[in-house]
């Protein structure tokens, strides 16, 4: 084995150890958090009546139960130590932890009634441009036209994300207007149309130069646990995704049909 490879090795190992560190950190957060809360709700039944304050105590040791077993779960499944690597799995142990605090929020009326709800929904949409993301940058190639293609793909996406966020937060929000949903409209024909372009242009080059197959992008394959993680989480936002596509269009189209210039009316 040559220097440079030693070297290459010994950074990667030097990373590995570095989000072994992260991950056992953070389930010693979740170990803290989860014995606080316990503490809190014991204290609170040990003190007082069954109050509203109780239920809410309860109700967050129930939410940080619940979420450190997913926690738990998602990191004991990483055998490969992909966490940190893999866009997907990433993703889905930042929403989770993003989702144990939403959702104490919520409990505790700390922000409006349907925002933990909504914010749920906008996991769901992160967690499927993630998967979108990482299936689009496995069709890299050493090839300028399939780099182009898989990088602009990826933007498209970004952007067609950045833009339903905040339709998911406010559907019915005074700002949303006919122009809003033709472009998102049109963001999301640019990136499927970039996307199939992508798929086509990796088949052109494959046939043309099979040796082109050894430049894709090399990953570990994800342990059984994490891959069956990775499905079932995928299942479940294809629902999500499914039934907010069907919103949504339903939604554009009452949009679309609305009488324009219908305020002005009032004033003869």
């Amino acid at each position: 084995m040559s220097e440079d490879d030693n070297k290459r090795v010994a950074a990667q190992e030097a990373i590995t150890n570095k989000f072994g560190k992260i991950r056992l950190a953070l389930l010693y957060v979740l170990i803290g958090g989860l014995v606080v809360s316990a503490l809190i709700s014991v204290a609170a039944i040990l003190i007082g009546e069954f109050n509203e304050s109780i239920l809410k105590a309860l109700g967050t040791t129930f939410v940080f139960v619940i979420h450190s077993l997913l926690v738990l779960g998602i990191v004991s499944a990483d055998t490969n130590n992909q966490l940190g690597k893999t866009i997907v799995s990433t993703t889905i142990l930042a929403t989770v932890i993003a989702s144990m605090l939403t959702s104490t929020l919520g409990i505790w009326d700390l922000w409006w009634d349907d925002a933990s709800w909504k914010a749920f929904l906008i996991y769901n949409l992160l967690i499927g441009s993630a998967f979108l993301i990482a299936g689009t940058l496995k069709l890299r190639l050493k090839h300028l036209a399939t780099q182009t293609l898989a990088w602009l793909t990826v933007a498209l996406i970004g952007t067609l994300t950045a833009l339903l966020a905040p339709w998911i937060a406010a559907p019915n929000a005074d700002w949303i207007s006919d122009f809003y949903f033709r472009l998102i409209g049109a963001v999301a024909i640019l990136a499927s149309t970039s996307l199939i372009l992508l798929v086509i242009f990796n088949r052109i080059a494959l046939s043309q130069r099979p040796g082109l197959s050894k430049t894709r992008p090399a990953s570990k394959p994800l342990a059984p646990g994490a891959l069956a993680i990775n499905i079932t989480v995928g299942v479940i936002v294809s629902f999500f995704w499914v039934y907010g596509l069907a919103y949504f269009i339903v939604q554009a189209t009452h949009m679309s049909e609305k009488p324009q210039y219908q305020d002005s009316y009032d004033y003869y």
